[in-house]
């Protein structure tokens, strides 16, 4: 009996020898494990973070070309526009001397209609691009205002990467 007991004394020694040694590879691996756990958790909310961001991005940027591509052509029309503008002023012009110089009635009035008409045509067209400055400046701020909304959501996605590559 005292055999058995000593013999179940030492086991149970050897045994807490045992454990007391893989008590701190076991702590630390508990660690590891929290800590893992802890880097999935921070992982799985911000990947949904960051996908809305890029998508938020990817749609401002699109919004950005779209209201740049409308202000362009805007501009585009304009120019066009002005220079059809002087090209009608200098015909008046023109129409203007010629019906100075007609000798002939019905050519005069003929020269006269002609002035009529391109002076209203004229008109128009200036009336028309009052219209389009006018648009022009909205478009140039609704640009300028796309832009700081990409911008913004650029600095949020620069935001998010600091946040990642924190340790």
């Amino acid at each position: 009996m005292k055999c058995t007991f000593l013999l179940l004394c030492l086991v149970f020694t050897a045994r807490a020898q045992n454990s007391s040694s893989d008590s701190p590879t076991l702590q630390a691996l508990l660690a590891e494990v929290h800590q893992l756990r802890l880097a999935l958790e921070r992982s799985s909310q911000i990947a949904p973070r960051i996908q809305i961001a890029v998508e938020r991005l990817k749609l401002q940027q699109d919004q950005v070309a779209r209201t740049a591509r409308l202000l362009e052509e805007l501009r585009h029309d304009m120019d066009a526009r002005r220079s059809g503008l002087a090209r009608t002023q200098q015909r008046l012009e023109s129409i203007a001397a010629e019906s100075g110089q007609a000798t002939d009635p019905g050519k005069h009035r003929e020269l006269d209609e002609a002035s009529k008409m391109m002076k209203l045509e004229s008109d128009q067209v200036e009336k028309s691009l009052q219209q389009m400055q006018a648009r022009e400046g909205e478009l140039a701020s609704q640009l300028q205002s796309e832009q700081s909304r990409l911008t913004e959501l650029n600095d949020r996605l620069d935001q998010i990467e600091r946040v990642l590559n924190q340790p």
